[in-house]
């Protein structure tokens, strides 16, 4: 067994705590300390190194390997992009749902840790980009009607908002109605991951706040089955 100490980002000090206890429970780990950094017992220290926003484990800084995408304006940064699916707790085998899979940034981080992803988006454009980016199961299909009865490991998405959209409906009916299409489809002890503009208000689940720029947040709910 090893010793971990996990010095997590002060920027998104909830969020990467949040990442942190997610990768150990991940990797096997039990949390010894908790304060200004994070202190695990592991079989290994190397799970923390797919993080997105951990500074260094045991004084080694986390070196981050870019996605080579196939972008558009559309597609999500890589940093929230492998928050969500860590927060997700996506491990080899993971079968996830993305309902949202646009360009693929998020079912791109599925693939790299190991998971296989079946992506759903209203989007022609989108997914035929996707196609470029992720080996998964792409289909057109609105997310609040999949073609599919399916209950997978997890459920990980970034719903369409502002001006790029082609969602009919506004994000906040949008997130409402499908909050319970996606506990519908996640099996028992397996994870709902949203992010969501910060007007949209889901005061029953947990979430974290991340500040992006200027007056611009982004809020991250997760939910366990």
């Amino acid at each position: 067994m090893e010793t971990c100490r996990v010095e997590v980002s002060k920027r998104f000090h909830c969020l990467a705590v949040e990442e942190a206890l997610a990768l150990a429970e991940i990797g096997g780990c039990v949390l010894k300390e908790r304060g200004e950094s994070l202190e695990f017992v592991c079989p290994s220290c190397q799970v923390f190194h797919r993080s997105a926003l951990i500074k260094s484990v045991n004084g080694e800084r986390i070196k981050r390997h870019l996605p080579t995408l196939v972008r558009s304006p559309k597609t999500l940064d890589y940093v929230t992009a492998r928050l969500l699916v860590n927060l997700a707790r996506v491990m080899p085998g993971s079968v996830v749902w993305e309902p949202f899979v646009g360009t693929g940034a998020i079912a791109y981080e599925v693939e790299r840790v190991g998971g296989h992803v079946v992506g759903t988006d209203v989007d022609l454009g989108a997914l035929r980009i996707a196609r470029l980016n992720v080996r998964g199961d792409l289909l057109l299909s609105d997310a609040l009607r999949p073609p599919f009865s399916k209950v997978f490991d997890a459920v990980v998405g970034d719903p369409p908002y502002g001006r790029l959209t082609k969602s009919t409906m506004e994000v906040r009916a949008l997130l409402n109605a499908f909050i319970e299409v996606a506990f519908s489809h996640v099996k028992r002890g397996g994870y709902v991951v949203l992010a969501s503009p910060i007007y949209v208000d889901l005061p029953y689940l947990r979430s974290c706040v991340m500040y992006l720029h200027g007056g611009l947040y982004r809020v991250v709910y997760f939910v366990k089955l």
